[in-house]
């Protein structure tokens, strides 16, 4: 695992190429934490104490994973403290964090993938918000519709776009929240992608066809099929930018689709065409 940092500020953040393994067991930072800390080592403390919850102690309170030690991370501290026979002062110090660090390596199921008991939304942050980043830029190489993003910890606009452009390619509701459903079809799809066995996309025909001046996510998905399908086949059509925006290049890439496969050669994506689209995307990724 990278090296934890501290900040002019003193207060601790992830490199770029930072990511909590399964079983790591990060140092403690040589510093408690109590109310008022504030930084990743507080997301970390509360992230690992939300899946010991799941898996040992479910009694314990629910954390809001946000980097900030409040009452509530104090107080389920202190319940954790109680359950390990630890002194109850809600401080994190080396004897907490290392029992914490400890149960946490050692959970049957691998933490990262058990969803977190509530939605992940616009505003959060934290590792869970990361790990979902991490994975959802993973799938971007097969399903290049889903933008990448930054691997932040930060549940933003380009988070948002990229979970409602992974729903609408999924047959999910697309509000850009990861819910249970969303959460659990991205740890499917990802673990497709890693062992080369990639998940058909179920994209919804809009309800009306797409031509010059379209836009939206429908079109962005038309823009990424058909850029895979003419590198799996090699032929040689020119390579659509993934801009969500339907120009005369689309069209005329769309043209020499409706061609290769004896459809009318309009230009437009229609019920047919998209159907068609969808299809040889999926048979061959």
């Amino acid at each position: 695992m990278s090296e934890i940092v501290m900040n002019e500020n003193n207060v601790n953040i992830l490199q770029d190429d930072e990511y909590v393994q399964p079983g790591a067991t990060p140092q403690w930072p040589g510093y408690i934490l109590t109310v008022g800390s504030t930084g990743i080592n507080v997301s970390i403390m509360q992230s690992y104490l939300n899946a010991i919850r799941r898996q040992m102690y479910p009694s314990i309170s629910y954390l809001s994973v946000d980097g900030i030690y409040g009452n509530n991370t104090k107080n389920t501290v202190m319940q954790y403290q109680g359950l390990s026979g630890l002194k109850q002062d809600g401080i994190i110090g080396q004897l907490t964090w290392n029992s914490i660090t400890e149960d946490y390596a050692s959970l049957p199921v691998s933490p990262e993938n058990i969803y977190p008991g509530s939605p992940l939304r616009p505003g959060d942050s934290g590792i869970e918000v990361r790990n979902m980043q991490l994975k959802l830029n993973r799938l971007n190489p097969v399903y290049t519709a889903i933008n990448y993003q930054s691997a932040d910890g930060k549940y933003g606009t380009n988070m948002t776009n990229a979970v409602r452009r992974f729903q609408g390619q999924f047959n999910l509701t697309t509000d850009g929240i990861i819910g249970e459903k969303t959460w659990n079809k991205i740890l499917e799809v990802h673990t497709g992608v890693a062992v080369n066995n990639n998940t058909a996309v179920s994209s919804s025909y809009p309800g009306y066809v797409l031509n010059t001046g379209s836009s939206g996510d429908s079109v962005r998905f038309i823009q990424s099929y058909m850029n895979y399908i003419n590198s799996h086949y090699s032929y040689g059509w020119p390579l659509l930018s993934v801009d969500s925006k339907y120009g005369q290049q689309t069209k005329e890439v769309v043209k020499l689709f409706q061609t290769k496969y004896s459809l009318k050669a309009d230009g437009i994506v229609g019920k047919d065409t998209w159907r068609k689209i969808i299809s040889t995307f999926n048979s061959v990724i």
